[in-house]
């Protein structure tokens, strides 16, 4: 008689594998089923591919690098204001609502699927929990608070005489040499927050055509940024690659690694500063916040770090953009380029005076405001979706999104929509002249959303408007410049690597000097 264990199928390798393909098809049947019919969230439009897999996001991030923010401009347009774009996340495009989402609010949370996405998970910047941010960001807002920000004019002052003098000597009308504009405000913002933040810079200004700034590092960091938070996993292993292979195999890297290096000591060299009670010749950012009473993780060396790489690529990238995009504007149009630059000599009729580019007489010019304000418009910040995710219900028109939802907007879609500011692609100063209306009735100022609203806001607002204002003015008023091989497409977003990207074979913003005035 056949034993029981005789009649059981013997296990092999084969059978394993069927096994296992069986139980991982079901499982994968089931995910997709949920997703596309029990999902919370399974009735908001969208293409199904969208809300079955992550991949269809994958495709336009990482193949197609940096698309996925313009095709979902597109899918708003078939599909309405809110659509699904992921198994877990909706996009609204409505731009009333950004006060209601991003409003200073305990109920949201940051998406910690997005943490990873600059390798700086502790930093404020990273940081997801509402009441975890509020500690963090407490001890910063001192340090680049309106009155600090303006005890720093000193040093922007200096870093712009500096980048106009070598101008002046390096791209004479005589020489008939061009220039990139953007490698001069990546270099120039670069100095300024690392000066003012950290108390040393690496003088990028003084490099030969300004190519030593930071642009190309923290280019490749924000597009690897889109694999990374697909792949979270891909941030530990380069953390634990050797720093000679990432410069071998990614040079713009190179840059990124000896400020984080810089920075590491710097840390080392602060915290024996403050233990031993000692007075630090330059207050940085690492001293502002260790006087603050924190838990003791908050003040590890790798959180410090975080922090202080933060700090480095959001005062320098955006910032240099703007002021980029607003010469390109400007340059372009003659118009525009002489009008700004009467209003600045009839305020600077001596720009050798000791006090000719005062910010608190810079900031008083209509047309000059009018001009920051496109700059900065036009350049959008942060690129990137913004998610937040409500601990509650959240109503939007008909729709309630459920509890636990990732919920996100794109600053463009506000700051680029035509109901509220008509012909949002050109350069408009006037439309900020007086106490500006939107179509709707509302102030125009809550669609400036170039900086973000709410606790999560850019903490350095005013260091970058003082920097965009006083690069105009003395741009403007020491020179008239024109466009060398330069068109539309240098300044245009093409790739959204949450820090804003024109097409990948641009060269950047080149300009020659027609004219430099003297007086």
């Amino acid at each position: 008689m056949a034993t029981l264990t005789s009649r059981l199928p013997s296990v092999t390798t084969e059978n394993i594998l069927v096994a296992s393909a069986v139980f991982f098809t079901i499982y994968l049947t089931s995910l997709a089923f949920h997703r596309l019919y029990l999902s919370p969230i399974s009735h908001f439009p969208g293409p199904k591919f969208a809300a079955l897999s992550k991949w269809y996001e994958f495709y336009y991030e990482v193949i197609l690098r940096g698309k996925y923010s313009e095709h979902i401009a597109e899918l708003h347009k078939v599909y309405g204001p809110i659509i699904r774009i992921t198994p877990t996340e909706v996009h609204i495009k409505d731009a009333p609502f950004y006060e209601t989402l991003f409003a200073k609010n305990a109920k949201s949370a940051k998406d910690p699927w997005f943490s990873t996405r600059f390798g700086n998970e502790t930093s404020v910047f990273s940081t997801c929990d509402a009441a975890h941010h509020k500690l963090r960001r407490s001890c910063l807002n001192p340090y680049f608070s309106k009155r600090a920000t303006d005890q720093c004019e000193p040093i922007v002052q200096s870093k712009i005489t500096y980048a106009s003098s070598k101008v002046k000597t390096d791209y004479s009308p005589s020489s008939n040499t061009p220039f990139n504009l953007a490698r001069m405000w990546d270099a120039f913002s670069g100095d300024v927050i690392m000066e003012v933040s950290f108390g040393f810079s690496y003088n990028s200004l003084a490099s030969p055509s300004f190519r030593d700034s930071f642009h190309d590092c923290f280019l490749a960091l924000s597009e690897f940024g889109g694999l990374a938070c697909q792949f979270p996993f891909l941030g530990p292993i380069m953390e634990a690659v050797p720093d000679w292979l990432v410069r071998m195999t990614n040079p713009p890297l190179d840059r990124m690694l000896t400020l984080i290096a810089d920075l590491g000591r710097q840390v080392d060299v602060v915290k024996s500063e403050f233990a031993a009670g000692k007075k630090p010749q330059h207050p940085t950012v690492f001293h502002e916040m260790l006087r603050h009473d924190l838990p003791p993780e908050e003040f590890a060396p790798r959180r410090l770090r975080d922090e202080a790489q933060t700090v480095v690529g959001a005062g320098l990238t955006t910032t240099a953009w703007s002021i980029t995009n607003a010469c390109y504007y400007l340059i372009e149009s003659a118009a525009l380029q002489e009008k700004l630059h009467r209003e600045l000599v009839k305020a600077i009729p001596d720009i050798n005076a000791a006090d000719a580019f005062a910010l608190r007489k810079l900031e008083k010019l209509p047309f000059l405001k009018g001009c920051v304000k496109e700059g900065v418009r036009m350049s959008i910040g942060a690129t990137g979706r913004i998610p937040r995710i409500w601990k509650t219900p959240l109503q939007f028109k008909e729709w309630v999104i459920p509890a636990g939802t990732t919920v996100s907007m794109n600053h463009q879609d506000i700051l680029f929509d035509e109901e509220i500011f008509p012909q949002p692609g050109k350069m408009v100063p006037e439309r900020w002249a007086g106490n500006p209306k939107a179509p709707d009735g509302n102030s125009l100022e809550q669609y400036f959303v170039a900086f973000g609203k709410g606790d999560r806001s850019c903490l350095g607002v005013n260091l970058a408007l003082m920097e965009v204002t006083l690069a105009l003015a003395h741009l403007f008023r020491k020179f008239r410049l024109e466009l060398f091989e330069t068109n539309r497409e240098d300044v245009l977003l093409a790739h959204d690597f949450f820090l804003p990207s024109p097409k990948s074979e641009s060269k950047g913003v080149r300009v020659k000097v027609v004219e430099i005035y003297e007086k």
